[in-house]
């Protein structure tokens, strides 16, 4: 196995076989014993014990002996124990807490992510991504029929045109791109340039397109610049909502920036000097990704020409 980021190393099994059989999943899926993955507001539930923390797992009897009835997704099984998860974002803030001890809160996603054990960060992308689809699919996009859930949620079905529905995951290409001792890094408009964050370039996979060839495009749309000798370095599962970050690296086959200003805020060439610094945090006029995200470990890799 390859590198592994943030959001990855999930090692729940996912049950494909146990999912077929429908009495199976509901005598699961309403086991007192089952443990849940919680969900309030866009936040995750976790213990903390001083600067440590850790998914704070409920069981479903825990739930219900509140007056709560959740809706429940089925993660799978890890040491003979199931998953579910849950949103319990339509019940009163004050009921939700009362299932909370001193030591649990509800906290960003992104930060559990960053903190969290390899594991549990990997349970959250699945989590998250599918309470997100399931929430986002309630009714069919052929006749707008009222959908069911199938497969303790791994999949739903329209109730008018039986259409079966499964939850997507969109690929996004995300690319360091180098000229010997420099590489190519942008700010788009908004969240990075706003924080003064220089990254790499990235964009959504289109329909009919490899993975080479939305590299070259996304780059040439955003930076004018052509790319050659483009090379896979690792992925990572970015379940904001549902996304498949997937690292490469290319060589510039031009050197002269013409960015897209409707979408860049700025694009340049950075020294490796320059580069090195920033990542140590010791650069005033350069800041770059955090360790949670996979354009930190593509810039850090040609830094440190761990890659050539």
């Amino acid at each position: 196995m390859g590198k592994i980021l943030k959001f990855s190393g999930n090692n729940i099994n996912r049950l494909e076989v146990e999912r077929r059989d429908d009495k199976w999943i509901d005598s699961q899926i309403n086991n007192d014993n089952s443990k849940v993955i919680v969900y309030y507001k866009s936040k995750v539930l976790v213990k903390k014990i001083f600067t440590n923390i850790s998914l704070k797992f409920l069981t479903l009897g825990e739930i219900k002996n509140k007056g709560i009835e959740p809706e429940v997704i089925l993660l799978g099984s890890l040491s003979e124990e199931i998953y579910l998860t849950t949103d319990l974002s339509k019940f009163d803030e004050d009921l939700v807490n009362s299932l909370l001890s001193k030591s649990d809160e509800f906290i960003n996603c992104r930060t559990a992510g960053d903190q969290l054990a390899q594991n549990q960060g990997g349970m959250i992308s699945q989590s998250k991504s599918q309470l997100e689809w399931n929430s986002k699919n309630l009714f069919c996009g052929i006749d707008g029929g009222k959908t069911i859930g199938l497969r303790g949620g791994q999949s739903r079905k329209c109730t008018k045109c039986e259409v079966e529905l499964f939850p997507r995951t969109d690929p996004v290409i995300i690319t360091l791109v180098s000229n010997g001792d420099y590489c190519l890094l942008g700010q788009s408009k908004g969240r990075l340039s706003n924080l003064n964050i220089y990254s790499c370039l990235a964009g959504f996979v289109d329909q009919g397109e490899s993975i080479e060839e939305a590299v070259s495009r996304e780059i040439m749309e955003e930076s004018g610049i052509k790319v050659k000798n483009v090379k896979y370095y690792a992925s990572q599962p970015w379940p904001f909502p549902w996304s498949l970050m997937i690292g490469c690296h290319a060589e510039a086959d031009s050197e002269e920036i013409d960015y897209d200003e409707h979408e860049m805020h700025s694009v340049k060439w950075f020294h490796r000097d320059e580069v090195l610094s920033a990542l140590e945090e010791k650069n005033n006029n350069l800041n770059v990704p955090g360790n949670i995200a996979i354009a930190h470990h593509l810039i850090k890799a040609w830094a440190t020409k761990e890659v050539n």
